[in-house]
């Protein structure tokens, strides 16, 4: 029964050890397909905390000429979360803004003329969003999510969910020391019966 008990004392050490608090809520990045020439993208902060910072990686999306989405020069129409401002940093398939005051419930949208990385005169749609990821830094911790197409339509969204946290070597220190003394404790007792 002792022995029963060094064990789920181990477990119950390897669960805490391990477990990491994640933000709750979720971040919302949508793009309607019927824009046309502009695309209009609309940031909603579904979150309890405030967005820092968010970055678009078009890196691995995937347009009808086969490369991928660039940014043309800078977003225009930008309309800052109520009562902060967004500054737009970046070039290429990478880019993105940082915030001040991007609060729960609050949107943010801006307006860009994406081309392909091989063409500058690319029409691109909605669905070349495909496969792009959206990375959020919040007060706590970071969201990430890959744009998918919303059912039949031509409109595309990502819905950013919270990052698991990689357990510092500490913690994987700490669930060690107590299954080693959880097991030097069941040894002990089994010699002593």
């Amino acid at each position: 029964m002792k022995q029963l008990r060094s064990v789920a004392a181990a477990a119950a050490l390897l669960a805490c050890g391990l477990a990491q608090a994640a933000p709750a809520g979720s971040i919302f990045v949508t793009e309607p397909g019927a824009d046309g020439f502009n695309i209009n993208t609309l940031v909603f902060n579904g979150s309890s905390y405030d967005i820092q910072k968010l970055t678009f990686d078009f890196s691995s999306s995937v347009t009808e000429d086969g490369s991928n989405l660039i940014i043309d020069g800078s977003p225009w129409s930008v309309v800052s979360p109520a009562g902060g401002s967004a500054l737009f940093f970046g070039s290429g398939a990478v880019f993105g803004f940082d915030f001040t005051n991007f609060n729960t419930f609050d949107t943010f949208s801006f307006a860009w003329d994406p081309d392909s990385a091989i063409s500058g005169s690319y029409g691109a749609s909605s669905l070349d969003f495909l496969g792009a990821t959206v990375t959020a830094v919040t007060t706590n911790g970071v969201y990430s999510g890959v744009f998918e197409r919303v059912g039949l339509t031509l409109d595309v969204s990502a819905a950013l969910a919270p990052v698991a946290a990689v357990p510092e070597p500490a913690t994987y220190a700490l669930t060690l020391g107590g299954l080693m003394v959880a097991g030097w404790a069941a040894r002990r007792k089994s010699k002593q019966a």
